[in-house]
């Protein structure tokens, strides 16, 4: 799988505009689906391509702040991290289908990162000196376990195999569950 993440081939532009997973996909793909698939919160997204995507949207995120840290500059960090506010979602929406999960529970780590935000803003505000931050912090460490577990437990879509002529159990495409059905239809 590695191999793949690494590999020199042209862009698979039809599939990465399709639903499915792209297990084998170079790094240059998994960059650009997110953005082929801007909003839209339908399809599966496998582990690999969320964690190319944050990290490489981490690293460039760090790099404008260091960059770009004092003066009217620090505004494009801002406006970048809200450009991608939306591939992000809709990326980590495809992630929770993948999980067999519905898309709206993304909303809860961003609630908590926003309630961290807000309680971080009000605190700074009411307490110059410092006071008790660890209503502001708690929030904000939930939130990134919640996101670390979206990001690193298994598919449990179960795609298709054939081995020996029969088909595993597993969730078909249309949502109908395979009862084991052997090529001449009989279970």
């Amino acid at each position: 799988m590695a191999v793949a993440l690494f590999e020199n081939r042209p862009p698979r532009v039809a599939e990465m505009k399709g639903f499915e997973p792209m297990y084998d996909a170079t790094f240059r793909e998994c960059l650009q689906r997110p953005f082929y698939l801007f909003a839209r919160g339908r399809g599966r997204s496998c582990r690999k391509e969320i964690w190319v995507f944050f990290i490489v949207l981490s690293i460039v995120e760090q790099g404008l702040s260091k960059v770009c840290g004092g003066g009217s500059w620090a505004l494009i960090p801002l406006v970048f991290d809200l450009i991608m506010v939306v591939p992000e979602y809709a990326l980590e929406v495809r992630r929770l289908h993948d999980l067999l999960l519905p898309g709206w529970l993304t909303l809860i780590p961003y609630g908590l990162m926003a309630i961290a935000t807000i309680g971080l803003v009000k605190s700074r505000i009411l307490t110059i000196g410092g006071g008790p931050l660890l209503l502001v912090v708690i929030p904000l460490l939930v939130a990134i376990v919640i996101q670390l577990v979206i990001m690193c437990t298994p598919s449990r879509h179960r795609r298709l195999s054939f081995d020996n002529g029969a088909i595993d159990n597993g969730v078909i495409d249309n949502g109908t569950i395979g009862a084991g059905v052997n090529q001449s239809g009989t279970t």
